[in-house]
């Protein structure tokens, strides 16, 4: 293993240093930001903590969506699916787990097929769905994907951060 490598695996035990890279990571040009994503990439153990604590800063639209891809890709994600009702009408919830952070869930309701509200939520502000059931994330998809796509083909919005939910539409 490189001094890199080692370095970065350090860097990944200790939230001051993780706080120092992504500080780093930040004050970076667009090349460099990639490239330092693609050395921790190559070289980290679990590079999982550090894409999120780049994407915590990353202010670039299109540099968050790599960021998020790279995750969903290479990250240790947790996902789990909630669902209640029909493709016409119902809710759910897609939640994640990064290890060493929170969980967070994207909140999907929609009535007579069409989107009535995306939200993210935090641990804190989950809502307790009681009607939600568990479901495979496979199962959740086949009803949301066209629902989400017709949403977005139609100039629906997306709130700010869904990209680190691709994972969930990431066909594989």
């Amino acid at each position: 293993m490189g001094s890199f490598a080692s370095l970065i695996d350090q860097v990944l035990e200790d939230d001051d240093a993780l706080d120092g890279l992504a500080f780093a990571y930040a004050e970076l040009g667009e090349p460099e930001r990639r490239g330092l994503a693609h050395a921790v990439l190559q070289d980290a153990g679990n590079p999982t903590q550090a894409l999120v604590a780049f994407l915590a800063v990353e202010e670039n639209p299109r540099l968050r969506q790599r960021l998020a891809g790279l995750i969903s890709k290479h990250g240790c994600i947790d996902q789990c699916a909630f669902l209640e009702g029909t493709e016409a009408q119902g809710a759910a919830r897609l939640m994640q787990s990064l290890p060493g952070l929170e969980p967070e869930s994207l909140r999907i309701t929609w009535k007579d097929s069409k989107i009535a509200s995306i939200e993210i939520e935090s641990r804190k502000s989950l809502r307790n769905d009681a009607s939600l059931l568990a479901v495979s994330v496979a199962e959740a998809m086949q009803t949301l994907a066209p629902i989400v796509w017709r949403h977005i083909r139609s100039g629906g919005e997306l709130p700010d951060g869904v990209e680190r939910f691709a994972g969930f539409f990431s066909v594989g």
